[in-house]
């Protein structure tokens, strides 16, 4: 198995030592580089505290290139502090990968997008978060490609969670409306849908459920009502996200003074329809396919966790309904029965051999069966003291994890991120993916930080 390396938060530490750090990753097997944003003096988001301070605003790290944005019709942002010492050092950083034979993909290379980017709302113009693209891989040539994480439509329902840009019933605002229209839908309609789903999902009687909840495609269209516009309001998403991301990358290859690669991060495939992602249609278009291999309980984006919320969601807006009858809506939304979880006091020992066994094996699989190359399925992997905020993932996790995957096809992943790298994480990929790390005779060891 073969493994990129995420480089977030970190970027300045990496880039301080890059020689060093890149020499220990190779020899653990490292062969990718994927860094970004590409923002220096970002704030660390700590576990528990404020963001760590740098001492200096964030900025990016490059001025933009004004004729991009004036041939894709957009206002380019304003140029950012030069900062012309850090630029350098990341340069050299950047060309010191490619001289070692990594792959170097940008994350987030639309960051920094002009007043028509992701912050103007919706997905923002594609021809705003297209242009920042086109500046920043033009600006960095070094570059094999852009990693997109999102965007998404949401796909958790429990109105407090941590992670509030992923409530689904909050996810029809009015900006929305000429899009539907666009594509042919009502928005208005989707919007009544929208409601009688939050209104039936308050109003969930256990008769039906456990008439309908095993019963299949049929089975869960009855379950949830046989309402026609609520059909069309989760195909308007997978639509208009499509959409979205295939106008990217036209322009990417339109626009582009030599070819690029271009990664989508959409959630695992059990979520994926829900938050928008078509993984069929996406990897007619899209180079790489980064689904989320989270399955942690707790913090946000972890499989667990969300099957955990949706449970402890429905059964407060429903008393009448247990456990077990919330965790069969589940199964009857997603097709993930978690092997061993008959209650919410099984999720915190829901991480056993056979979880790894059959749900990380079948979150594999249907990914790779979009893809004709299993290169093409590079799943973001996180484990350690805190993933993602979410409860521990042990070495021991991350191990079942990556086994499960490869013996299931898959022959790369993508490790999320540097930052956090545990000793026992590295001790298992580095054994997985190249030579393992011996800490008393290496001069590398691993950050260990809790930086989200």
């Amino acid at each position: 198995m073969h493994l990129w390396m995420d480089v977030m938060r970190d970027l300045e530490g990496v880039m301080a030592d890059h020689e060093r750090v890149f020499d220990a990753w190779a020899e653990g097997g490292v062969d990718g580089l994927v860094i970004g944003p590409l923002v220096f003096n970002q704030p660390k988001l700590l576990k528990g505290a404020k963001p760590e301070p740098s001492g200096h605003p964030p900025t990016m790290t490059y001025d933009p290139d004004s004729a991009v944005y004036k041939r894709l019709g957009v206002e380019p942002p304003p140029p950012p502090e030069p900062m012309p010492e850090k630029r350098k050092l990341l340069e050299r950083t950047l060309q010191a990968a490619k001289e070692r034979g990594l792959t170097v993909m940008i994350f987030q290379a639309q960051a920094g997008a002009g007043p028509a980017g992701p912050d103007a709302g919706y997905f923002g113009d594609v021809r705003a978060v297209a242009a920042r693209m086109v500046d920043t891989l033009e600006h960095y040539p070094m570059a094999d490609g852009a990693i997109m994480d999102g965007p998404e439509w949401g796909y958790e329902i429990a109105p407090h969670h941590m992670n509030r840009r992923s409530y689904i019933l909050d996810d029809l605002p009015e900006h929305v409306a000429p899009e539907c229209a666009k594509l042919g839908y009502d928005y208005g309609a989707l919007v009544v849908a929208k409601d009688r789903l939050c209104n039936l999902l308050h109003r969930l009687d256990p008769r039906r459920v456990r008439l309908h909840a095993g019963g299949g495609f049929l089975g869960g269209a009855s379950l949830l009502g046989n309402d026609p516009d609520l059909i069309a309001w989760f195909r308007f998403r997978v639509e208009s996200l499509s959409a979205f991301l295939k106008g990217v990358a036209t322009y990417l290859r339109s626009e582009m003074s030599c070819p690029v690669r271009l990664g989508v991060g959409p959630r695992t495939a059990a979520f994926a329809p829900l938050a928008g992602y078509d993984f069929a249609e996406l990897a007619t278009f899209v180079d790489i396919l980064l689904p989320k291999h989270y399955f942690w309980h707790r913090g946000f984006d972890g499989l667990i966790g969300t099957v955990y919320r949706y449970v402890e969601t429905l059964t407060e807006w429903n008393p009448a309904l247990t456990d077990g009858d919330a965790l069969a809506v589940v199964e009857a939304l997603f097709g993930l029965k978690l092997p061993g979880v008959q209650d919410r006091g099984d999720f915190e020992s829901a991480l056993l051999p056979e979880f790894f066994e059959r749900i990380v094996t079948q979150e594999t699989r249907r990914a790779l069966a979009v893809v004709d190359d299993s290169e093409r399925i590079v799943p973001w992997v996180d484990a350690g003291r805190f993933p993602h905020d979410g409860d521990p993932m042990s070495a021991r996790d991350l191990k079942l994890l990556l086994e499960a995957s490869q013996s299931a096809g898959l022959t790369r992943f993508l490790y999320h991120h540097a930052g956090n790298l545990t000793a026992g994480e590295w001790t298992v990929m580095s054994e997985l993916c190249g030579k393992r790390w011996e800490p008393r005779r290496s001069q590398y060891a691993p950050p260990d930080r809790l930086v989200l």
